[in-house]
């Protein structure tokens, strides 16, 4: 296909394809968990953060509208997963912090994912799994700023 021509039907097909297989077994091997792919993003970026990180900035790393993740926390929240603490610097800011029962939530499905992973990509090489990771990123870089 040249340079600036649509995506014929197939090749959205295939991408679509693969988005709901993955979105399904994610949310089958976090099921046993009691846990949702989003609530695993949030526990993720606060995880990787190492800190606690304001529900704005959440909602930006995880591409969602704020009220969608302020509610995502409550429920979190009541799950024992994460808690709110005040910002020491601005207290009028609500920061989101991981709990004890989050991270280690966090780290057994961490385990589940490298399995689930392993399943879905094993038919790709290891080159073919770094190709595949290199194009997925350059087409979120190059994207993200018109969905946010």
């Amino acid at each position: 296909m040249p340079a600036g021509a649509p995506p014929d039907r197939e090749e959205w097909a295939s991408l679509y394809t693969a988005f709901a297989i993955l979105r399904k077994e994610s949310d089958r091997a976090l099921s046993a968990a009691r846990l949702t792919v989003p609530q695993v993003s949030v526990l993720a970026l606060l995880s990787e953060a190492g800190q606690p990180l304001p529900v704005t900035k959440l909602a930006r790393l995880l591409l969602l509208e704020s009220p969608s993740v302020t509610s995502l926390v409550d429920r979190m929240c009541r799950s024992g997963l994460v808690e709110r603490v005040k910002d020491q610097g601005d207290r009028r800011i609500v920061l989101v912090k991981l709990t004890g029962k989050g991270r280690k939530a966090y780290d057994d499905v961490r385990e589940s994912a490298a399995s689930t992973s392993d399943e879905l990509f094993g038919v790709l090489s290891a080159e073919d799994r770094a190709t595949l990771k290199d194009l997925l990123q350059k087409l979120a870089q190059r994207n993200i700023q018109r969905i946010q």
